[in-house]
């Protein structure tokens, strides 16, 4: 789980950086969005209703 943290975080920093960069409607830039989308997808299924995690 903690790997999935800081894949998060990497890319959060990455699509800001691209974002800047490039403008936030570019396609690189949603493509790091889509990306870090399905990140946080897989983090919430990771994790029960109640925002407790798997163990």
């Amino acid at each position: 789980m903690e790997a999935l943290y800081e894949k998060i975080e990497l890319l959060r920093k990455e699509l800001i950086t691209t974002g800047l960069i490039y403008g936030f409607t570019a396609p690189k830039t949603l493509h790091k969005s889509q990306e870090l989308d399905k990140l946080l997808n897989l983090l919430g299924a990771q994790k029960e209703p109640n925002g407790l995690e798997y163990v």
